[in-house]
C-alpha cells in the first residue's frame, strides 16, 4: 500500500471515540488544555481549569503534576483514586511532546468501580469457601463424636426416666444437640448442609431460641418478645428458621450500637388479594408471621433497594459479609414465603417474615408413641459403620426396639455376612464413607445378592461428598448426628415401603 493509500485519521476524532477519559495537561500550570468527549461527559467542561479540581474537588496538584521530572519521558505512572460513594478510578500519566515543542502530560482515567466490586465479591466468596472447607473437614469426626454422646444420653433417658439423675441426662442430651447444631450452621453457611424441611411449630421454635437471643442482643438493648400461643406451624428446615431469626436479630442489634428497643413477635395472619397486589412476589393465603422491629439508625430508600443483594453491606469491611439478609431472603423464598421491610433513617426498621401456615399433623403424637414402644416382629437389620462406638450404639438402639442386628465394619465384611445369612435381611444401614470399599460399590453388590433389601445411608459429611458417592435428594439418608427417635422413625417408614 502506497503512502497515498494510507487512511488519514483526525487525532481528535480518535480521542473522542475512546471510552476512557483523556486529558492533556500543562505540567507547569497544571492546566487542562484538552479533554475528550468522555471526559466532558464525566466532569463537564474543565478545559482551562486546574487538573486536580475535577478529581473529588482536590485543592492540590495530583501526584504526577507535583513531580513532572520524576520519571523518564517514556515511562508511565499509575495511581488508583478512591472517591466518595465507593467510587474508584484508575489514572495513568505519561509524558508526550506537542507540536509547539513542549512536553505535556497525557492523563487517561478509567472507571474501575464495578471491577472493584467484583473483586471484593470474589474475595468474600473465597472467604466463604475457605470457611466451608474448614467446616467440612471437621464435620465428619465431630458429628461422629456427638452421635455417640447424643445416642447414649437418649438411651439412658429411656432406661432411667424416673431416676434422680434424669435432669442431668437431659442437660447432656441438650448440650449435645446444641453442639451438633454448630456444625450444621457452619455447613449451611457454605451450602454444604443437607436441608430437611419439615413441619415446625413456629411458636415453639422461637421460644426455644429466646434465651440465646437475649444473650446475643446484650443488656444495652431493651428486648420485648411477644409469642402468640396460637401461632401455627410451617414447613421449614429448623436450621434455616434459626438462621432467619438470628440474622434479623443481629442486624437489628448492629443498628442500635448505643442501645434501643427490639421487638420480636409471632402470630397468625391471613394475607388477602389486596395485600398480594400491593406486594409483588407475595400470594394470598394463611401465614405465620415473624416480626423483628428495632429503633435503630434505619435505612433510606436507596439502601432498602439493595439490602437483599449478596455482598451488599452498610457495615465496615471487617464487620459484615453482606450475606445475612441475602440468606434470609433466599430461605424465605425457598420456603414459599414472603418478607416485607419498612424503614426510614433514624426511625428504625421492621422486618416481617410470612411463612405459609399448615395444620399440625397427627403424626407428632403417633411418632412419639412409636418411638417408645418395642417392635413386635424380628426384622433383620445390618449396620455397616467403621466407627466401632457408633456401630455398637446403633446396634443397642435397634435391639432395644426388638430388631435382630448384624454388624460390619466395612462393605467387604458386610457382603461376607450377607453371604452366610440364611434368612432375609430387611434393611441395611450404611455409612457413606468407609475404608476398603466405597459404599456405592457395596450397595451394587448388595443389589445383586439381595435386591429386596432396603438401604438407608448415613454420614457426618454433606453436600458434594455425598453426591460423589451416589447419595441424591431421593436417597433415604440420615445426617449425623441424629437421636434414636429419628433413626427408629426412619426405619419404620422404610420397612413399610418396597426396596429402592
Amino acid at each position: 500500500m502506497s503512502d497515498s493509500q494510507v487512511p488519514r485519521y483526525d487525532p481528535q476524532v480518535l480521542l473522542n471515540s475512546q471510552p476512557v477519559i483523556v486529558s492533556v495537561i500543562d505540567p507547569a500550570t497544571h492546566e487542562i488544555q484538552f479533554q475528550n468527549e468522555t471526559a466532558r461527559r464525566k466532569f463537564g467542561e474543565t478545559t482551562g481549569s486546574a487538573c486536580y479540581a475535577k478529581i473529588a474537588g482536590e485543592m492540590s496538584p495530583c501526584m504526577f503534576c507535583r513531580m513532572p521530572e520524576a520519571m523518564a519521558s517514556d515511562s508511565v505512572v499509575s495511581n488508583e483514586v478512591a472517591l466518595p460513594g465507593d467510587k474508584h478510578l484508575l489514572v495513568h500519566w505519561s509524558k508526550a511532546p506537542t507540536t509547539d515543542g513542549r512536553t505535556h502530560i497525557i492523563e487517561t482515567i478509567t472507571d474501575i468501580t464495578e471491577s472493584k466490586r467484583t473483586e471484593q465479591a470474589l474475595r468474600q466468596s473465597q472467604k466463604m469457601e475457605a470457611v466451608g472447607r474448614l467446616a467440612g473437614g471437621i464435620a465428619h469426626d465431630f458429628n461422629n463424636l456427638m452421635m455417640v454422646v447424643i445416642g447414649h444420653a437418649h438411651r439412658l433417658l429411656q432406661q432411667f426416666s424416673a431416676h434422680p439423675s434424669k435432669r442431668e441426662l437431659e442437660l447432656i442430651s441438650h448440650a449435645g444437640m446444641r453442639a451438633a447444631a454448630l456444625t450444621k450452621k457452619l455447613l449451611s453457611f457454605s451450602r454444604r448442609q443437607v436441608f430437611e424441611p419439615k413441619e415446625l411449630s413456629i411458636h415453639a421454635a422461637v421460644r426455644d431460641m429466646e434465651d440465646i437471643l437475649r444473650r446475643l442482643i446484650g443488656e444495652q438493648i431493651q428486648t420485648i418478645i411477644v409469642l402468640h400461643p396460637q401461632t401455627g406451624h410451617a414447613i421449614v428446615d429448623s436450621v434455616q428458621l434459626e438462621q432467619i431469626i438470628m440474622n434479623l436479630v443481629l442486624n437489628a442489634r448492629d443498628a442500635m450500637p448505643d442501645g434501643g428497643l427490639l421487638n420480636i413477635e409471632t402470630d397468625n395472619i391471613d394475607l388477602d388479594e389486596q395485600f398480594a397486589k400491593r406486594h409483588p412476589g407475595s400470594t394470598a393465603g394463611p401465614y405465620v408471621k415473624i416480626m423483628v422491629q428495632d429503633t435503630g439508625c434505619g435505612m433510606d430508600a436507596d439502601t432498602l433497594s439493595h439490602i437483599f443483594e449478596p455482598f451488599f453491606t452498610t457495615k465496615g469491611p471487617d464487620k459484615g459479609t453482606g450475606l445475612g439478609l441475602a440468606t434470609v431472603y433466599g430461605i424465605v423464598k425457598q420456603s414459599q414465603g414472603y418478607i416485607e421491610v419498612a424503614s426510614e433513617p433514624e426511625r428504625g426498621s421492621r422486618f416481617t417474615v410470612y411463612l405459609p401456615r399448615v395444620e399440625p399433623a397427627l403424626s407428632e403424637v403417633v411418632g412419639t408413641q412409636r418411638d417408645t414402644a418395642a417392635h413386635v416382629t424380628q426384622e433383620t437389620i445390618l449396620v455397616v459403620e467403621d466407627e466401632e462406638s457408633i456401630r455398637r450404639l446403633m446396634a443397642n438402639i435397634l435391639q432395644d426396639h426388638g430388631y435382630h442386628v448384624l454388624m460390619a465394619s466395612d462393605g467387604m465384611e458386610a457382603l461376607q455376612n450377607l453371604q452366610g445369612l440364611k434368612g432375609p435381611c430387611h434393611l441395611v444401614i450404611t455409612d457413606v464413607i468407609m475404608p476398603r470399599m466405597k459404599s456405592s460399590a457395596f450397595v451394587e453388590g448388595l443389589r445383586a445378592m439381595r435386591p429386596e433389601t432396603n438401604v438407608l445411608y448415613m454420614s457426618g459429611y454433606a453436600g458434594d461428598t455425598l453426591q460423589a458417592n451416589g447419595v441424591t435428594d431421593e436417597t433415604p439418608f440420615l445426617q449425623k448426628p441424629f437421636p434414636p427417635s429419628t433413626l427408629i422413625e426412619k426405619i419404620h417408614d422404610l420397612l413399610q415401603t418396597p426396596s429402592r
